[in-house]
């Protein structure tokens, strides 16, 4: 249900690499980033508790606002991601979030170069990450790690953003 959901917003995959530097760059960089993390998360989490598939749908609404953005591009461009409401994510959810950080992470230092300073905040919270990943972690650890991603996440958004802008 997930994916055919999700499909409508799959151009997103290339449009931010089609337009040039700008704010219509970063409005496809803002889809980019929901249809990533849903399609993740449609994928780690096929027999998820309804919260990851709500969640899901809600990146895909949010990839396809943004598509319509990049083709006018006006007002605020900072994408606001919607919150998950526990802080505790399943080991299947943490999987999706963490396949979604390494995702974006790629794609940012494909663009700016593997040894841009910029990308260390990313990469501390990828390594506060790793080094809370244990099997069959308690709910404590799931929150910390899971409370890493979001900040993982909301960083490379936000330095893919301002590389969009360029």
């Amino acid at each position: 249900m997930l994916s055919w959901y999700g499909r409508h917003g799959t151009d997103a995959y290339d449009l931010a690499d089609r337009l040039p530097r700008g704010r219509g760059r970063v409005a496809a960089w803002n889809a980019y980033v929901c249809q990533t993390y849903a399609d993740k998360l449609a994928e780690s989490c096929r027999h998820a508790p309804n919260e990851a598939a709500s969640y899901a749908r809600a990146l895909y609404d949010l990839a396809c606002h943004w598509l319509e953005r990049a083709q006018a591009p006006d007002g605020r461009l900072d994408l606001v991601l919607p919150s998950w409401g526990s802080l505790v994510r399943s080991e299947e959810e943490l999987v999706a979030m963490r396949d979604t950080l390494t995702a974006l992470r790629t794609y940012v230092a494909f663009e700016i170069g593997e040894d841009d300073p910029r990308l260390t905040a990313v990469d501390e919270q990828i390594a506060t990450v790793d080094e809370l990943w244990i099997p069959r972690p308690t709910p404590e650890i799931r929150a910390g790690i899971g409370t890493a991603l979001i900040m993982g996440i909301e960083k490379a958004v936000e330095l893919g953003g301002t590389v969009a802008l360029g």
